[in-house]
């Protein structure tokens, strides 16, 4: 045996009984399914628990699950529940509230795992859990980028499309995620700050990493977990990052302010939950940031340099300040105001 393989098979005797919930929200998966289902099934740490949840399938992905169900009682569970189509993000929020251990970790359809993933990530969740006992903790790792029949498109997510996990504070997470949540995995004081679910959330691991960002960890493994499966139906996925994609972004102005838009509501939404356990900076930061149309386009521009709200790489923050010196604003913008006027209690001080 190998010294690596043997310290992995000795790790995972040490920690194997710790309990792990893998939350897998499917909708009309039969193609890629049965394949995740094994990957997960092959893992080296055996002590996981798999809860589905189904958003609505018209095809036989339900009918897939239930041979799982069936044939592995007690190790795959189907969270049947009266809600039908409610988008991956929420479909995931639903399905933490049925989770009950100590970690938790989150799952795509699509993709296949590699047999040392949960092992690998546990491992690392107990180093930091050692260092910061008392923290709440996000881990999640890179990832492959695979074609419909498993080739290699690139070894590295975070290379492909150009994305540093190293940028983790929350003036880098309030503007750019870079958490992708089928490598995430939790720890239950990070679930339980999941005080509400939120409406403006843009993906559930964004929201995670924001929490996790402002009162706890985040920490990444720099290798590839996952096989990261892109399709024509997938929900999300990855995108070469390059001269031509950051152009037609830049060039479409109304997506370019309706995603700034998103953004920003999103980051007053964490505020008016969150305000109370912030402290004077991170309030600060936040507030100068979701209220960077309230200001003058010169004014804005001071704020994204003095608070460094960058994003990773020349281009993507020279494309934000494009964006950012658009005078004026949408109507859309105007009425998300209003609403978070009318649903925070949060008394924000102008910035000085």
């Amino acid at each position: 045996m190998k010294i690596e393989e043997q310290r992995r098979s000795t790790f995972t005797k040490r920690i194997d009984y710790y309990m792990v919930d893998i939350l897998l929200s499917t909708y009309n998966g039969e193609k890629y399914i049965k394949e995740q289902i094994e990957s997960i099934l092959n893992q080296t740490y055996t002590n996981w628990r798999l809860l589905i949840r189904d958003d609505g399938s018209c095809d036989r992905t339900l009918d897939i699950i239930e041979e799982y169900v069936k044939k592995l009682n007690g190790k795959i569970y189907f969270i049947n529940d009266s809600d039908k189509h409610l988008g991956a993000s929420m479909s995931f929020f639903k399905l933490l509230n049925y989770s009950t251990a100590d970690y938790i970790m989150f799952c795509d359809q699509d993709d296949v795992w590699i047999p040392d993933k949960i092992e690998i990530t546990i491992g690392k969740m107990k180093d930091l859990e050692k260092l910061y006992p008392d923290k709440p903790i996000l881990v999640h790792s890179n990832l492959k980028v695979v074609d419909v029949g498993s080739k290699t498109i690139n070894e590295s997510f975070w290379k492909y499309q150009k994305l540093n996990p190293n940028l983790k504070r929350l003036n880098n997470l309030l503007i750019q995620n870079n958490v992708t949540g089928c490598t995430v995995m939790i720890n239950r004081k990070l679930k339980n700050l999941l005080k509400t679910v939120p409406s403006n959330a843009i993906m559930h691991d964004w929201w995670l990493a924001l929490i996790a960002s402002a009162f706890g960890i985040v920490e990444y493994i720099d290798e590839p977990l996952i096989l990261y499966r892109q399709h024509g139906g997938n929900d999300t996925g990855a995108k070469k990052y390059g001269i031509s994609y950051f152009i037609n972004k830049t060039l479409n102005y109304d997506e370019a302010v309706k995603t700034i838009n998103k953004i920003i509501n999103q980051g007053k939404e964490f505020y008016s939950i969150y305000e109370n356990m912030l402290a004077k900076e991170q309030k600060d930061i936040i507030y100068n940031f979701i209220t960077l149309f309230e200001v003058g386009r010169l004014k804005r521009i001071y704020r994204i340099f003095k608070y460094k709200f960058f994003k990773y790489g020349f281009l993507r923050n020279f494309g934000f300040i494009i964006v950012m010196l658009i005078p004026g604003k949408t109507k859309e913008k105007v009425i998300a105001d209003e609403s978070f006027s009318n649903n925070s209690n949060s008394k924000l001080r102008k910035d000085d």
